[in-house]
């Protein structure tokens, strides 16, 4: 009996003991998590308020249902602090932007006078007398004189003719060719020469008012193969170019100084 109550009692010694080791395994890693948890909030949950402190001071108004709304938007601006937030400046300009800025003056959208060109010609009268000899035949020449005006009709313009380049900043805008206009020669503008007669013809040459108008139209259609023939109206293109550069690229640069005009035809 004896012998049962120390083996017994030895037997409870050891479980004491082993208990005892155990514990002092458990709170040697208590200790060390305690170490990590330490250094995690230093680490990393101080960095992490500090930086959601900032964002809460930029960006004053979010919403916390679930979606953010007008995150650069405030109720009420700062004092001395200018929190306008341009779009562009995020999401870059598109070719609206810039067609509603040159097509919203209607006063501009007309037609453009882009160049004057002073052009003469010369045309003879004939007046055959008796039998159509040369004799009996009177001749005169009239020397006329005109101004070839071209324009450009602007008010064709749609959102069409705008193409915004962003890679290169740069808005072309496609115009329609430089157009002649009618020319109008007046009385004024002509010049009679003397009249030229055979030794058998007599008096100077009358003409009617029909026969000024046949003598206008004649000479309109010659001044215009002339303008055809020295290919003035590319000189003409080249002015038209010029003149709706001066007039739109000060619009462009009113929405973006950093965008250039180029101009073509369509």
């Amino acid at each position: 009996m004896e012998n049962d109550i120390q083996f017994n009692e030895k037997e409870l010694l050891e479980k004491v003991e082993k208990a005892a080791m155990e514990g002092a395994k458990k709170g040697s890693g208590s200790g060390a998590a305690k170490e990590l948890i330490k250094a995690l909030v230093l680490k990393v949950a101080i960095p992490a308020l500090i930086i959601i402190a900032v964002l809460m001071f930029i960006i004053p108004k979010v919403s916390l249902t679930g979606s953010i709304k007008g995150i650069f938007e405030v109720d009420k601006p700062v004092e001395d602090r200018d929190l306008t937030i341009e779009n562009h400046g995020f999401l870059g300009y598109t070719a609206a932007d810039f067609a509603e800025a040159v097509l919203k003056d209607r006063t501009q959208l007309r037609k453009l006078n882009v160049m004057s060109y002073k052009i003469s010609d010369a045309a003879t009268i004939t007046v055959e007398g008796l039998a159509k000899l040369k004799m009996f035949s009177k001749n005169q020449i009239i020397t006329y004189h005109g101004t070839a005006v071209y324009t450009i009709d602007l008010s064709a313009l749609t959102d069409d003719c705008i193409i915004l380049d962003e890679s290169n900043k740069t808005v072309t805008l496609m115009i329609p060719h430089a157009q002649l206009e009618p020319i109008n020669i007046q009385a004024e503008d002509m010049e009679f020469g003397d009249v030229e007669k055979g030794f058998l013809a007599f008096g100077s040459i009358k003409l009617e008012p029909g026969d000024m108008a046949k003598i206008q139209s004649e000479a309109q259609a010659k001044m215009e193969q002339k303008l055809l023939y020295d290919n003035i109206s590319a000189e003409a293109d080249r002015f038209a170019k010029m003149a709706v550069w001066e007039l739109y690229q000060p619009i462009i640069s009113s929405v973006s100084s950093e965008y250039r005009l180029n101009v073509i035809f369509r």
